[in-house]
């Protein structure tokens, strides 16, 4: 079955949060002890017990791996934050791509329950040179955005911020030669002014288009299922 929402995928450097990209939530990397990110107020669509059911949380640390936790906003922001937890600070690696694939997935999905529709993201896993390489971020958010686009219920930004824009060539490289090796089939649009890229996953048909302007992102549209 076609699905007419698109999962967009940016590129942007870190300093355009809260100035021209304001997101509905942010995503960041946790460890499982909780120490790498900030304290916070754990939402558990309940308008009581919030601290309390944090506390109860903390103290079954250390969590899951490959699972997350979403914060309130506080403050004067206006976006509220998903903790990744993909890290194992005792272990080296302290992350695996699988840990950080399923948290990602897990997050997308419930961003869109909750009506969200624009997210960023961090470089998830990759942290001083002891959790993944750019190679293997890239490949588990791939994995996280495809597996998410073949059954998007309605339109999400997700925007990946890195810190300069050396960064975001390397990665936006990295992230199109993926793409074109993935590509069943590739075509121009028929206005022209884009090219777009088939990709097959789990059955399913995606329009993956390069999308102007967004610092070398791309647009994935579900258009067809297993027959």
């Amino acid at each position: 079955m076609a699905n007419a929402n698109s999962l967009r995928l940016d590129l942007d450097i870190v300093e355009v949060l809260g100035k021209r990209l304001q997101p509905d939530a942010m995503i960041v990397q946790e460890d499982r002890n909780l120490v790498m990110a900030g304290g916070g107020m754990l939402d558990l669509d309940s308008p009581q017990g919030l601290d309390a059911a944090y506390l109860a949380i903390a103290e079954h640390r250390p969590l899951p791996l490959g699972r997350f936790l979403l914060l309130r906003s506080r403050g004067e922001e206006a976006y509220w934050t998903y903790q990744a937890v993909v890290h194992d600070l005792e272990s080296n690696p302290t992350c695996r791509a699988g840990n950080v694939r399923r948290s990602l997935t897990s997050i997308l999905k419930d961003s869109v329950k909750r009506g969200m529709t624009s997210l960023t993201v961090e470089p998830l896993g990759v942290w001083r040179k002891r959790g993944l390489t750019l190679e293997e971020m890239v490949e588990a958010i791939e994995a996280s955005i495809f597996e998410v686009g073949v059954s998007l219920s309605s339109p999400l930004r997700v925007t990946l911020l890195l810190e300069d824009l050396d960064s975001v060539e390397q990665v936006s490289h990295l992230f199109r030669s993926r793409l074109l090796c993935k590509a069943s089939r590739s075509f121009r649009t028929v206005d022209g002014d884009a090219a777009l890229v088939e990709v097959r996953q789990r059955g399913f048909r995606l329009h993956c288009r390069f999308v102007p302007g967004s610092l070398s992102g791309y647009a994935i549209t579900c258009v067809g299922g297993p027959s």
